[in-house]
């Protein structure tokens, strides 16, 4: 274990900040290696970069940031969150390098496989008429920075491609399913406020007009040829506080398949069913409370990105 400061810290914002987190986490059987980046950044910086896996072990991992953030003329910390792609590669060059989009996104609107990169529809709004012309222009240069076949979602949920599915290997896509969220909920979250506000702050949204988007990210993962399997989610009235099993941690260390699952405090029906489809693909689990971190509007993997297994 080795989790000490080192004298001469690669770059946190400040070391008091690198002190507090060591002091939070307490003992762990992994070695932390900070990046202290002297200025702010907000909870979800990891989200404001892709990070794209060298063809050749010898290449560097390509960070790309986009062009720039919302708010950030007026927002610190957003600012400081367009920065994070560089101060990453500044730190661990030559085996990362960072690379500036001319699209606007979230890294959570992308999710890529070995061949696919499915984009979510606001992608393209968000860009159209901005940064490029038409569609055809929107492909090209999201195929080129990928170097992957594009599929964009036509109907998904208003939230990132990560918070509604995952490509677990094997063309295989789990796709959130708030019909089976919602068999599994415990009795009387629905209509009960009260216990529907212990659940989600804002109440569970069952609406006809929400099972569809995610049956239609289900349909066109289906037609993309992937054998899509379904998985309880429980999305929320606000459109952005899900109760998800999809947003995940997923590593391999030789043949074996590990995920690191999130579950939530109260909702023990939901956890179980999401860890029976996991065990039924292979994998090892390794579960996660994220009972605090979902009310602000994420999940796991939205805070963590793998560069590389060591």
């Amino acid at each position: 274990m080795d989790n000490s400061a080192p004298q001469k810290p690669p770059g946190f914002r400040s070391p008091a900040g690198y002190a507090e987190l060591l002091a939070l986490a307490g003992p762990v059987q992994c070695r932390f290696s900070p990046i202290i980046t002297g200025h702010p950044i907000t909870t979800w910086s990891r989200d404001r970069w892709v990070a794209l896996t060298p063809a050749s072990p010898t290449d560097a991992t390509t960070l790309w940031s986009p062009a720039g953030e919302t708010a950030a003329e007026i927002w610190p910390a957003r600012a400081g969150d367009e920065q994070v792609g560089q101060d990453i590669a500044r730190v661990l060059a030559p085996a990362v390098r960072a690379r500036r989009s001319d699209l606007y996104f979230d890294g959570g609107d992308f999710l890529a496989d070995g061949e696919n990169v499915f984009v979510v529809p606001r992608v393209l709004q968000r860009n159209l008429q901005h940064t490029v012309g038409n569609r055809a222009q929107f492909l090209n240069l999201v195929g080129n920075m990928f170097q992957r076949h594009v599929i964009l979602l036509d109907q998904a949920p208003d939230h990132h491609a990560g918070m509604f599915m995952a490509s677990v290997g094997g063309r295989t896509m789990l796709v959130g399913d708030p019909r089976q969220g919602r068999a599994l909920l415990p009795a009387g979250c629905e209509t009960n406020t009260n216990a529907a506000d212990a659940i989600l702050p804002c109440g569970p949204d069952f609406t006809a007009a929400s099972q569809h988007l995610f049956d239609a990210v289900a349909k066109q993962c289906a037609a993309a040829g992937y054998r899509v399997i379904r998985i309880p989610v429980v999305p929320g009235l606000d459109g952005r506080t899900y109760l998800t099993y999809v947003n995940v941690l997923q590593d391999r260390d030789g043949n074996r398949k590990i995920v690191y699952l999130p579950y939530y405090q109260g909702v023990g029906a939901l956890n179980m069913a999401a860890r029976e489809v996991w065990s039924g693909l292979g994998f090892e689990i390794r579960p996660v409370d994220c009972t605090a971190t979902y009310r602000h509007y994420g999940c796991l993997h939205c805070l963590v990105n793998v560069l590389k297994r060591v």
